[in-house]
């Protein structure tokens, strides 16, 4: 994992979202103790919570992937970069951190850890094992609105874990983007997936559909990634999603909105 030993300076516009992901299933000890090394005190009291192994390894990997990536992008090396957290645990820079409008957010799965960095945007991630057993019904039943669970049960009974997981990772990356939980009327949130390569919604009262940028990537044919974007304009955001480290091809997503 590169990106945790020595990030090389990327240009960042305003315009871009970065995303950077690792498969950690093949990490070995070395890289797992520099990204220790990288935790705040905080960080690392919470990664010492972690009963189970692959858990807590994961936790470092992903905290230390983010503090790389703002090195990459922005100006201080990473173990300087310090966090807060917003009402509804949405992570931020701590005031004074940094001089530029950094923001972010990121995730992780079993097997896949992500982030994602912008300026002036308001951004989200979400990543999920897109082949692990789940009670998908239940759980569309009771967070997806009644038009998605329709667009579910309008596929064959092979292809709707798939899609159950394609709308839930994109329902997850703009609740974190919004900053609100995922009981807060995300019913009143509706993914169109029905046409091929698009995504289209149907955003909650107040929100304005032509200001919110979406991508859904397949990393690896077991997971998938979907990352939100607005700073409240209608302007087009240029999302390149890369390995760690930002030097290997970028990610071709399967998915994006309009526009």
């Amino acid at each position: 994992m590169a990106g945790v030993h020595n990030p090389s300076r990327a240009e960042s516009l305003p315009g871009d979202v970065h995303v950077r992901y690792c498969l950690t299933d093949s990490i070995g000890e070395r890289v797992l103790e520099a990204a220790v090394a990288l935790l705040s005190a905080e960080e690392r009291v919470r990664y010492e919570r972690f009963r189970v192994d692959r858990d807590r390894h994961e936790f470092a990997v992903a905290h230390a992937l983010l503090r790389t990536t703002l090195s990459e992008l922005g100006d201080l090396p990473p173990g300087a970069w310090r966090f807060q957290t917003g009402s509804h645990g949405k992570p931020m820079l701590a005031a004074g951190t940094s001089t530029l409008p950094w923001a972010f957010n990121l995730s992780h799965a079993r097997g896949l850890v992500a982030c994602v960095v912008a300026r002036g945007a308001e951004v989200g991630l979400d990543v999920e094992l897109a082949t692990r057993a789940t009670a998908w019904r239940g759980i569309a039943s009771r967070y997806f609105s009644a038009a998605e669970v329709a667009q579910i049960d309008r596929l064959v009974d092979g292809e709707r874990p798939t899609r159950f997981f394609e709308l839930w990772t994109l329902k997850e990356a703009f609740a974190k983007a919004l900053g609100v939980g995922l009981s807060q009327a995300l019913d009143a949130t509706t993914f169109e997936l029905a046409e091929p390569g698009a995504i289209g919604s149907t955003l909650p009262p107040g929100v304005v559909a032509a200001t919110w940028q979406f991508a859904l990537y397949a990393p690896t044919r077991e997971h998938l990634l979907a990352v939100a974007a607005s700073d409240g304009s209608a302007r087009r955001w240029h999302i390149l999603a890369q390995a760690a480290g930002g030097t290997g091809q970028a990610l071709i997503p399967t998915r994006t909105s309009a526009g």
